[in-house]
């Protein structure tokens, strides 16, 4: 009996929820008619009934008219697929009207988020003409890498005295994957990367210049502009470079260890740091055109194959956005990811001392940076605002 109650209660509650109510100036309103009604009425003043009539009416013909103004309302949520963490990303609202009256006044409220940033709290939409598509927008910033979810918008009208709101709740799931934000390399370390990328693998035939050319194909950012062929780029529009045989392209492996070690305290920072070195490397590595791989584990091994262009790096991207700490320490998993071969150069990040990551290596002329280590400051720059992260002109390509 007493559940049956309980329930009866709550699907009243839940029609109750998608009623209109007074604002608190409506409800002043409502109490001044009242009391006008209870001062003509005990001294017998029909005038004061009469004027009690009039706040009456303004609220119950707003509840009225408010609760119509939302009814047919439905929307969509604009998302791009992906953004960096701290880049501005334009989030559009198309409202659709499904009724037959036009409605006004329409406030929008989007989902709410811990590490979501908004331009403006509320999107207002002035009207919306029955049977067309309006599109209104905000712009927003993650403050987080990972999978962000945005489900329910809160439509509220209040529409056309003020004296009653009317709130529905809309349904439309809406998912953005964030990228870490890529740190800035130091120009030391970028040489050097550059260096071994440039020189590394190149055959006797290459170094006696004495390679021949078995093909040309589209210049990428860091091939050396000397083996441009001109007539070639002439004719298609665009960079041609020739294919030299006894030339041979450098390859990366980048791997990345978060396995935890060290002081407990800073886990989340170092780790956070690690990614952003990682992701730093990866966008270096696209824009200088050069293949490379990327090796993770979690809760368990991500190997990933060589690749070059915007489409791998999003690819790495992905992974670093949901990368955690590791399962399993180094020692179990590199010899698997198969790093140091001959056309490859290894780039470790790890959260560890590095002396200890180039003991499992076990690689010549690799790289390892260890987040933990003092020398971890020598990897990354500041730009002149002292940001030590890429800004949104670099990241959209527009500098690159």
């Amino acid at each position: 009996m007493r559940r049956r109650w309980l329930a009866h209660l709550q699907r009243y509650l839940r029609r109750l929820a998608v009623l209109p109510v007074p604002t608190r100036v409506g409800w002043y309103f409502f109490g001044s008619g009242v009391l006008l009604f209870l001062a003509g009425a005990y001294y017998g003043e029909n005038a004061f009934v009469l004027l009690a009539c009039i706040p009456l009416a303004l609220v119950l013909v707003n509840l009225g008219a408010a609760w119509v103004n939302t009814r047919g309302i439905e929307f969509r949520r604009e998302l791009p697929g992906h953004t960096h963490a701290g880049e501005s990303v334009d989030v559009g609202l198309v409202v659709t009207n499904r009724g037959r009256l036009p409605s006004f006044s329409l406030e929008l409220e989007d989902t709410r988020l811990a590490d979501l940033y908004r331009d403006e709290p509320v999107t207002l939409l002035q009207s919306a003409q029955a049977g067309f598509l309006h599109r209104v927008g905000y712009t927003a910033v993650f403050g987080r890498r990972g999978e962000h979810r945005l489900d329910m918008l809160h439509l509220t009208s209040s529409f056309p005295f003020g004296l009653a709101r009317m709130t529905r709740r809309l349904n439309f799931r809406s998912e953005i994957v964030v990228y870490p934000r890529p740190y800035r390399l130091s120009s030391e370390f970028e040489q050097r990367l550059l260096a071994q990328a440039r020189f590394f693998g190149e055959s006797s035939a290459s170094a006696r210049g004495q390679e021949e050319v078995f093909g040309v194909r589209e210049y990428l950012p860091g091939q050396n502009v000397a083996r441009i062929h001109w007539r070639t780029t002439a004719r298609t529009g665009k960079p041609m470079v020739l294919e030299l045989e006894g030339r041979q392209d450098a390859s990366f492996v980048l791997v990345l260890d978060t396995f935890p070690v060290g002081d407990p305290a800073s886990l989340r920072q170092r780790l956070e740091q690690a990614v952003g070195l990682a992701a730093g490397l990866s966008y270096y590595l696209t824009r200088q055109g050069v293949l490379f791989r990327f090796a993770y584990f979690g809760t368990e091994l991500q190997l990933g194959q060589p690749g070059r262009g915007d489409g791998h790096y999003h690819a790495i991207m992905e992974r670093l956005a949901f990368a955690g700490f590791a399962e399993k320490p180094l020692s179990e998993w590199i010899d698997a990811v198969g790093a140091g071969g001959a056309r490859e150069v290894p780039v470790l990040v790890t959260l560890g001392p590095k002396e200890h990551a180039e003991a499992r290596l076990r690689a010549p002329g690799a790289f390892v940076v260890g987040v933990g280590d003092p020398d971890y400051r020598s990897y990354v720059r500041m730009d002149p605002l002292g940001r030590r992260s890429l800004s949104d002109g670099e990241l959209r390509g527009d500098e690159a």
